[in-house]
């Protein structure tokens, strides 16, 4: 973020939302991964890293792409839940309890990468300083991969737009962190990125198509830090019911779907004469 006075406490950004962030959230397409790896010719010997890593998702869904993942977040909670998501894994995976803010601290410590990859994240970040901490800790053929989906009631279907009215009647219309309010950059991350040593920029966008019910898309707005179940106080029973029936006046069937994109933006180090589009 450019304007530092609007970032909230991040240490207090996911309270009360974990058990619906591990249950309701998306996972991260097989078709965004690909894009990623082929992209950066990531291999099964590479080391990546993962800053704001949360429950774990990016490492789950990079099991057999690469040889180590470390990832970071600040918050212990979700390096918990992150653990537990990921006991399977035959990847090597570091979980470090640490900010995006602390990379010039302990780069020494972290070693050097092929990758950083930011998912639903970068939003919270001091982005220029980031990318700047992150220039020692990518090997020069690497760079870093930055990537997200919209939240869910950005969509311009009937209920998505109906979803928005009545978390807006409850939390209005400004956007709720923490204890805080927040507003992120308008600036394209694409813009941000050409301006750091990661100037070689390569943009995909990947349509994903995903059906709800009522249960998961209450769950998944209860996973979100800006509709945190607690922020509801004493209406929270009552949000739910109104969510509810409004929902189901639109689809008694309880069948929503989503027609979502993923963007990702990726900035390499080094550039090339020519792109080759990569199959998704």
């Amino acid at each position: 973020m450019k304007d530092n006075n609007n970032k909230p406490d991040t240490k207090e950004l996911f309270s009360s939302t974990y058990e619906y962030y591990v249950k309701y959230r998306p996972s991260i397409p097989k078709e965004v991964i690909n894009v990623i790896v082929k992209h950066f010719d990531i291999k099964p010997t590479d080391r990546v890293l993962d800053i704001g890593c949360g429950t774990g998702q990016v490492a789950l869904a990079m099991e057999d792409k690469c040889d180590e993942m470390v990832c970071l977040d600040l918050d212990p909670e979700m390096l918990k839940q992150a653990k537990k998501a990921t006991k399977d894994s035959q990847m090597k995976l570091t979980w470090i309890n640490r900010s995006s803010e602390d990379l010039g601290k302990i780069k020494k410590e972290l070693g050097t990468f092929k990758v950083v990859m930011i998912c639903r994240a970068f939003h919270w970040m001091n982005q220029e300083q980031v990318l700047k901490d992150l220039d020692e800790l990518i090997k020069e053929d690497g760079g870093v991969a930055i990537f997200s989906d919209r939240v869910l009631w950005s969509g311009d279907e009937e209920w998505q737009r109906a979803l928005k009215e009545v978390i807006q009647k409850y939390l209005r219309k400004e956007r709720r962190a923490g204890k805080g309010k927040f507003k992120a950059s308008d600036e394209l991350w694409e813009n941000i990125l050409a301006r750091s040593v990661f100037r070689f920029i390569k943009t995909y966008d990947v349509p994903i198509v995903r059906n709800w019910d009522v249960e998961s898309i209450i769950g998944y707005v209860f996973s979100t830090s800006f509709a945190a179940p607690h922020l509801f106080g004493d209406q929270l029973d009552r949000f739910k019911e109104e969510i509810k029936s409004t929902l189901l006046s639109i689809n008694s069937k309880e069948v929503f779907q989503e027609n979502a994109v993923w963007s990702i933006v990726l900035g390499s180090k080094k550039g090339s004469t020519f792109f080759i589009e990569l199959p998704i």
